[in-house]
């Protein structure tokens, strides 16, 4: 991932400001999607948002896509027609270059049709290239990354504001950061026995007692910055503070530690990657962790958004990315279910997807679990956000989702079929369930 200029180029250099009307019209498949829609103006980011988001990871420089997708029309044409179903959140980064500005454009062309209040919009400060020496968590980064992003997006105000990665800038505990540690994810929720979740919990500095406790100048890095963070939403210009990260022990930790100093508030929201998918499925597990009170009294706790079902292109049918992290085990043996299903699927008279689809299809299925779902208040059990580089990729998700929400759709078996096949070639190669370091030791 390149480290983004010092300057901005202009936003004209990522396609011109068409009108809307001039844009091809993308028809919805099967109409609206089956969930209760909010209508605008949208305030209320934890009852109100959509549960599935938009995510804008995949229009960064080198990440999932070739650089002439992030010039075209593609990202306009994708997010009006997730807005169209029904998404009605989106997700970005400065880290993701040029992606605030793909996305400012898009947001510039379809206002006509969808107005600023139409919409959640989220984006992350504190990082700005791949290793730890491009972490800035200081008050004047945050601050002037906050103001960049509103002239990139613009926008007047942010729905979220999520400090991004905090586990690069925080005192994490040393085993976390070992091949040791891959189990503790798993240990602490009763899914592995490598340790028990007590000792596991204790490992990660998440023990009962554990919640105020300051391990380092990292941990009051991350605290200085939810402090301006909170300032800013105090000033109107976000409306929720939060956090996102890979490490689930890490994200609990911060959690807890930030609602335990001075301003003493919990964060809106937490944003989990990588974590509920075919290989790694711990999120659900863990929610529990995540809603518990770090002092026992009552409190709000954050909501929790679940990111990248694909596992950052590792449950893709073209295989991941050189730069992903998982391991050789992993990665063959996602490979050998990858081959399988996509043999069973081209065998089929009507399959519910292409063949060079099926893994990725499966991952959906899988990861988006539980967003088909609403609590006793009516809103979404879970919100999943995940990158849609096209219209293709817009209305697979969105098929998916109602084959999740209608259990009578015959798509389902062949879809549960190939979760458990992938499932257990993975169990059999010892590597359901594990995690990997993050931040990497040559970050």
């Amino acid at each position: 991932m390149p480290v983004p200029p010092a300057q901005d180029p202009p936003l004209t250099s990522f396609g011109a400001l068409v009108r809307v009307d001039e844009l091809p019209r993308d028809e919805l498949r099967g109409g609206k999607v089956p969930w209760s829609a909010a209508t605008p103006p949208l305030r209320d980011l934890r009852t109100q948002s959509s549960p599935l988001w938009f995510g804008g990871g995949v229009f960064g420089h080198g990440m999932y896509n070739e650089d002439s997708v992030l010039t075209s029309d593609a990202a306009v044409r994708a997010l009006r027609l997730a807005f169209n179903y029904g998404i009605n959140a989106l997700d970005s980064s400065p880290y993701y270059f040029p992606s605030e500005l793909v996305l400012g454009r898009a947001l510039r062309i379809l206002a006509p049709e969808h107005p600023r209040d139409s919409y959640f919009l989220v984006t992350k400060c504190g990082r700005y290239g791949p290793q730890r020496s491009q972490f800035d968590y200081s008050p004047e980064r945050i601050r002037a990354s906050i103001q960049q992003s509103l002239e990139r997006l613009g926008t007047t105000y942010l729905d979220g504001a999520l400090l991004h990665d905090a586990e690069f800038v925080s005192e994490q505990p040393a085993i976390a950061l070992t091949d040791e540690g891959r189990w503790l994810a798993a240990s602490a929720v009763g899914l592995s026995d490598k340790y028990s979740p007590d000792e596991a919990r204790r490992l990660l500095g998440i023990a009962p007692d554990d919640a105020a406790r300051i391990r380092g100048p990292g941990d009051e890095a991350v605290l200085q910055a939810a402090r301006t963070l909170f300032e800013l939403k105090d000033a109107g210009i976000v409306r929720n503070v939060g956090l996102s990260g890979y490490p689930l022990g890490e994200l609990v930790r911060l959690s807890r530690l930030i609602a335990s100093h001075a301003p003493y508030r919990s964060l809106d929201v937490v944003l989990s990657y990588s974590n509920h998918t075919l290989h790694a499925d711990l999120l659900p597990a863990w929610q529990a962790l995540f809603d518990a009170s770090p002092s026992g009294a009552p409190w709000t706790p954050p909501m929790l958004l679940n990111a990248s079902p694909f596992s950052m292109g590792l449950l893709s049918d073209r295989g991941p990315p050189v730069w992903h992290p998982a391991d050789a085990p992993l990665r063959a043996a996602t490979h050998a279910a990858l081959q399988e299903i996509q043999q069973d699927a081209a065998a089929r008279t009507a399959s519910f997807m292409p063949a060079n689809q099926a893994l990725a299809t499966t991952a959906l299925f899988r990861g988006l679990r539980g967003s088909e779902l609403v609590t006793q208040d009516g809103v979404p059990a879970l919100r999943t956000l995940l990158g849609m580089s096209n219209t293709d990729e817009v209305h697979t998700a969105i098929a998916t989702y109602r084959v999740l929400a209608a259990h009578d759709d015959p798509a389902r078996a062949q879809l549960a079929s190939y979760e458990a096949r992938v499932r257990q070639r993975l169990v059999e190669a010892g590597t359901v369930d594990q995690t990997w370091p993050s931040p990497p030791a040559d970050a």
